[in-house]
C-alpha cells in the first residue's frame, strides 16, 4: 500500500481538520485526515440512502395523490390555505433574503477570522434555509394547482349552466 508524502504528513500533524466541501459548506474535524475521509464516506453513504428513501416516498406520495386527485373531484382552496398562499410570496423573499445575506458574509476572509466558532451554526443555518427555501416553492406550486384546479372547475360548470338555461326553447 503506498501512502501519499502529503497525507502522511497531514496525518501526523493536523488534530483537526477543517474541510471546505464546495458550495460554501465547511466542515470541522476532530482527528487526523484518514479519519476525517472516513467520516465523509459514511456521511454520504447515509445521505445517498436516505435520498433514495425520500425519493421513494415521495413517488408513492406522488402516485397516491395523483389517483385521489383523479378519483375526486377538484376542490377549492380552504380558507386557510387561501391564507397561506397570500402571504407564501412574502414568506419566500424573506427566506431568499436569510440566503442571500449568509452567503454574502461567507467568502469573505476576514469574516472567518472573527466568526470561527460561529462557522459550523452559519453553514447549518444556510442549508436549513435553503430547505425552508425549496419546502415554500413546493407548497406555493400545490397551492397554485389547487387554486388554478378550482378554477377551471368553476368554469366549466358556469359554461354548462349557461349553455343548459341559455337557450331559448322554439
Amino acid at each position: 500500500m503506498r501512502c501519499e508524502p502529503r497525507r502522511y504528513f497531514l496525518n501526523r500533524v493536523c488534530t483537526d481538520i477543517l474541510a471546505f466541501e464546495g458550495d460554501g459548506k465547511i466542515h470541522h474535524s476532530v482527528g487526523d485526515y484518514d479519519y476525517y475521509l472516513e467520516k465523509k464516506q459514511k456521511a454520504e453513504a447515509a445521505a445517498a440512502r436516505q435520498s433514495a428513501a425520500i425519493i421513494s416516498t415521495n413517488k408513492s406520495a406522488a402516485l397516491s395523490r395523483d389517483a385521489a386527485t383523479q378519483k375526486s373531484k377538484p376542490r377549492k382552496l380552504s380558507f386557510k390555505e387561501a391564507r397561506e398562499l397570500e402571504g407564501m410570496e412574502a414568506q419566500i423573499h424573506a427566506v431568499e433574503a436569510e440566503v442571500a445575506r449568509i452567503e454574502v458574509c461567507s467568502p469573505i476572509r476576514i469574516f472567518f477570522r472573527t466568526h470561527a466558532t460561529q462557522t459550523n451554526q452559519l453553514t447549518a443555518s444556510l442549508a436549513a434555509a435553503k430547505e425552508d427555501l425549496a419546502k415554500l416553492y413546493a407548497r406555493w406550486e400545490e397551492l397554485e394547482a389547487i387554486k388554478a384546479e378550482g378554477s377551471v372547475h368553476k368554469s366549466q360548470v358556469d359554461s354548462q349552466w349557461i349553455s343548459k338555461y341559455s337557450s331559448t326553447p322554439g
